[in-house]
């Protein structure tokens, strides 16, 4: 292994211990990525569907500010999501503390508004992925 990879190990192991102290142990989300061969319209059918992929992460919670720095009294999800796996994108969805086997029909997924990836040097070593409300 590189020294990046071990350092995005270690990130993930954090990642594990810090949902671990709440007693039910990691949190696992389940991100839903749009197939690239779906159809032009939601209506349409066809394509292979999505696909699905489970990542480690630690839930947030991010104040907004004005542009002079006060707090307006709004809150934004943060997901602190492992670098080990896929890489989440801005067009996936994703389902808070559900793994892949526990998603039903009606499982809420919820939007990505924005992912930024911490990557010193190049090397991503966990990715920042705010909800939309």
């Amino acid at each position: 292994m590189s020294a990046g990879t071990d350092i995005a190990a270690e990130v993930l192991a954090g990642l594990v211990e810090a949902g671990e102290v709440t007693g039910n142990g990691p949190m696992i989300c389940t991100l839903r990525r749009p197939a690239p061969d779906g159809p032009a319209d939601p209506w349409g059918g066809g394509g292979s569907g999505p696909t699905y992929h489970e990542a480690t992460a630690v839930q947030t919670q991010k104040h907004i500010r004005d542009a002079s720095g006060t707090l307006v009294g709004q809150t934004k999800t943060v997901l602190l999501v492992d670098a080990t796996g896929v890489s989440p994108l801005k067009s996936d969805y994703v389902a808070v503390n559900l793994r892949i086997a526990d998603v039903m029909s009606d499982t809420r997924f919820h939007e990505i508004a924005d992912v930024e990836t911490v990557a010193p040097a190049g090397v991503a070593l966990m990715h920042k992925v705010t909800l939309a409300d």
